[in-house]
């Protein structure tokens, strides 16, 4: 074979391998594409900022903090369920001021046990607890009785709402959203600042809390049913504390923001005293009425009821179980 011709064979040999390696990478490349597009697709799975777990300190002695004079967490409030906590759009010690109230008017699907979080607006029913004949109805959800007594019902179902007052964001029954919004917005108006503390909270963050204090006095040398008891005085047993309902507010103000007795010395008690009846909230623990409450006087903390029951309890100067006890025989 002559020198050219030897050449120009190279020449094709080389042109042919090209080709063929040109092709296996074109196959390869057409396989390594149809198994990316086969792969499932994954969802990037984060924090929502409607669900959040509530610190609580509520006691017997005291159904909002412990004894003395104690500062609670500011957490939106609001809690979780009426036995477990939501995932956390906040570390459970921290303060979360953050909105969760969308301008959305769909309801929330998360849900735990008996516990809906939702954005809905529900209008204030101003007749909530009252019968036709103008008696009051106690099995209303505004009329419950919540004390070391009465526990809350197994089958209670809470459905929260958040709301955004003074720069803290907290949750609270949706059925009486709108009386809490009204009532701290009239205190702002008269020049008042009225800061909701605490609001929902859930029981197995309060059954957490009560184990700890009981584990507490166990190891300072207290038997198991004697730290029980004492802790009993302390923190409230874990389904018996009216923050478990929603409809309950520990209130303080930017010149004393402590729970405890000085905070009745304030100009927020002195108008909260006067106006809470009116948009249907009650002084839940007075002073004079402990050993029939079982809580210590507490005048940071009102209670939602209804403006009908509210202003009978405010003008007579009675506590909660007392009007219980005398209407509710009617």
């Amino acid at each position: 074979m002559s020198r050219v011709a030897r050449k120009k064979g190279k020449k094709i040999l080389q042109t042919l391998l090209c080709v063929t390696l040109l092709t296996v990478v074109a196959v390869l490349s057409i396989l390594l594409a149809k198994h990316l597009t086969n792969l499932p697709s994954q969802e990037v799975q984060g924090n929502g900022t409607d669900t959040q777990t509530f610190p609580i300190s509520s006691g017997v002695i005291s159904d909002s903090a412990t004894n003395g004079s104690v500062s609670v967490t500011d957490s939106s409030t609001q809690s979780t369920d009426i036995s477990s906590t939501k995932t956390q759009s906040a570390s459970t010690n921290k303060t979360s001021d953050k909105t969760s109230d969308k301008t959305s008017d769909k309801t929330s699907n998360k849900v735990t046990d008996n516990t809906t979080i939702t954005t809905d607006s529900v209008g204030l029913d101003e007749n909530a607890g009252i019968n036709p004949d103008g008696s009051f109805d106690f099995s209303s959800w505004n009329l419950i009785l919540l004390n070391p007594d009465n526990p809350l019902p197994d089958n209670y179902k809470i459905q929260l709402k958040t709301i955004n007052l003074n720069g803290k964001s907290r949750q609270v029954d949706v059925r009486c959203a709108d009386a809490f919004v009204a009532m701290v917005t009239a205190a702002k108006n008269d020049g008042i600042t009225l800061y909701l503390r605490s609001t929902y909270r859930g029981i197995q963050l309060q059954t957490t809390s009560f184990n700890a204090k009981v584990q507490e006095y166990i190891n300072k040398g207290y038997s198991k049913a004697e730290a029980t008891a004492i802790t009993a005085t302390i923190i409230a047993v874990p389904g018996t504390s009216e923050h478990h309902s929603g409809l309950a507010a520990d209130i303080t103000t930017p010149s004393y923001d402590r729970l405890d007795s000085g905070f009745e010395n304030t100009d927020a008690f002195r108008w909260l005293k006067e106006h809470c009846a009116e948009y249907g909230f009650i002084l839940r623990y007075p002073k004079e009425k402990t050993d029939i409450t079982k809580i210590i006087y507490e005048p940071w903390h009102y209670r939602y009821v209804g403006k009908q029951a509210a202003q009978i309890i405010m003008s007579e100067g009675i506590c909660y179980e007392e009007f219980v006890a005398k209407y509710g025989n009617q």
